[in-house]
């Protein structure tokens, strides 16, 4: 079969050399850091998600600490997608050679490419893509025993990654009662009892957490939202961009045969668009949302027929090759280039965060602190600095609220660094007194500030106060265990 794909085989190589080059020269991100924030402070559940995705980058920075050895997670991650996805097709009587076009077609793909953008969710991917196989093998197979605990491991660590998973779960569940009927029980009981130790788990987190993770997506995420006709119209642009005009076109002339592989997948993205199309009508989807569920939106492609699976193979390989062009285009230009751009500063940061810490480094000892997560978490991964955000009120980025116990700053002097002109004010609401200095680092402009005498008193009114209402604010129908925000400031 190799031999017989051989051609395809060499493009989808080529397609992996340019993905490497952009894992290796596309710059550590915000959120990237962010979560190598989590791994560098190992525990049994952070702020805006479950811990899944922290411990792997835990795991892997034993084979070494760089955003690129994390990255190689990512690329592991699209074979597996891959395999699951034709391993799926073959279990349920697809042609070998049908099933084995299809996980071509996903590794040819711009979603396959961008995989690396999307590091919460590349961890999400990773195990439920592998959990549903062994369900549905425990399905098919005697050894149905073997393939229910490890479907019940590996869903619950998709669990563990994000909550998306449990949209997945509840599918299958359909799927199986449905289509096996009583012969499902002994599986779907297996698989909940190992996946409910998971669940244990986060609840126990949350419990003696601030219910940090229920708050988060629950609540301060989804304030203030409201009706919008261009979250619903790019909801359905990003279903057109994943299955591509060309792809839903191919679609649209196909015969579907109505065999189990059809209604497991009608089951699975029957039930995920339609959650995803009622929460567009107020939230904007990202294309992240999707990526759980992109291995059974491309088993979609394995009833077509032979000759049309070539041409949307070799269509997805030139529509990535668009992709590739752009990105290694933008990731070359000099970044003198963009001086003129309003966020030249972050270019600079993210590309040359070593002569930012260079800077830094002549304050010694003292704290740094910043005001957004993203610039808190890269100077802390390329400064080796425990860069802590303040003067923050944001719903998002708020795990240095457990690393920092304010009243600890209390008449303390702390430097804050900034990529853009720290607001005064601010400043002289909570300091004594303070000084600004500017740093300029190849043309782009960064500030720091020296605030002395802090008052905390005036700091927890302005901010903390906020904080516990918007985002400490637990229900009191949920029993709580600890809160370390409420029993530092509020007992």
């Amino acid at each position: 079969m190799i031999n017989y794909y051989k051609k395809e085989l060499q493009i989808l190589f080529a397609i992996f050399i340019f993905k490497i080059a952009i894992l290796l020269l596309l710059p550590l991100t915000g959120d990237e850091a962010y979560f190598i924030k989590w791994a560098d402070n190992l525990s049994f559940g952070y702020y805006d998600h479950p811990p899944m995705v922290g411990w792997v980058i835990h795991v892997v920075s034993f084979i070494g600490d760089s955003h690129i050895v994390f990255r190689l997670f990512a690329v592991v991650t699209t074979f597996v997608a891959a395999f699951v996805i034709y391993k799926i097709a073959l279990l349920y009587e697809t042609e070998k050679r049908r099933a084995f076009f299809t996980a071509l077609i996903f590794l040819a793909s711009p979603v396959d490419l961008l995989l690396i953008l999307m590091t919460n969710d590349v961890a999400l991917l990773f195990f439920s893509s592998l959990g549903t196989l062994f369900f549905l093998y425990s399905l098919e197979k005697k050894e149905w025993l073997r393939y229910s605990l490890l479907a019940g491991i590996f869903l619950g660590s998709a669990f563990l990654s994000k909550y998306f998973a449990v949209f997945l779960m509840l599918s299958l569940l359909v799927f199986s009662i449905y289509i096996y009927g009583k012969k499902s029980a002994k599986n779907i009981a297996v698989a909940t009892i190992v996946i409910s130790f998971f669940i244990a788990q986060n609840l126990y987190f949350n419990y003696n957490s601030c219910w940090n993770n229920i708050l988060f997506n629950f609540f301060a995420r989804t304030e203030h939202n409201s009706y919008n006709i261009g979250t619903i119209l790019g909801y359905f642009g990003l279903i057109l961009y994943i299955f591509t005009p060309w792809g839903v076109y191919f679609l649209f002339k196909s015969k579907f045969e109505k065999n189990k592989l059809l209604k497991l997948l009608v089951s699975i993205l029957g039930i995920a668009f339609f959650i995803f199309l009622v929460v567009s009508l107020k939230n904007k989807i990202g294309l992240h949302w999707f990526l759980i569920f992109t291995p059974y939106i491309f088993l979609l492609f394995s009833f077509l027929e032979s000759e049309k699976l070539e041409k949307l193979f070799r269509y997805h390989a030139i529509f990535t090759s668009v992709h590739i062009a752009i990105i290694v285009t933008l990731l070359l230009l000099p970044t003198s280039l963009l001086k003129e751009h309003k966020n030249y500063s972050d270019v600079v940061m993210y590309t040359q965060p070593e002569a930012l810490c260079a800077e830094l480094d002549k304050f010694g000892d003292e704290r740094i602190f910043t005001m957004g997560y993203s610039t808190a978490s890269l100077l802390s991964h390329y400064c080796k600095k425990d860069v802590i955000t303040l003067f923050n009120n944001s719903k998002y980025g708020r795990f240095d609220d457990k690393l920092l116990d304010v009243r600890e700053l209390t008449d303390s002097n702390i430097t804050l660094f900034n990529k853009s002109k720290i607001n005064e004010k601010i400043l002289s609401e909570v300091c004594g007194s303070y000084t600004l200095n500017t740093l300029e680092i190849n043309g782009a402009n960064f500030y720091t500030a020296t605030c002395k005498e802090f008052n905390y008193e005036n700091y927890k009114t302005l901010y903390l106060d906020i904080q516990n209402e918007k985002f400490y604010n637990i229900p009191s129908w949920l029993p709580v265990g600890e809160c370390y925000f409420k029993e530092r400031y509020y007992r």
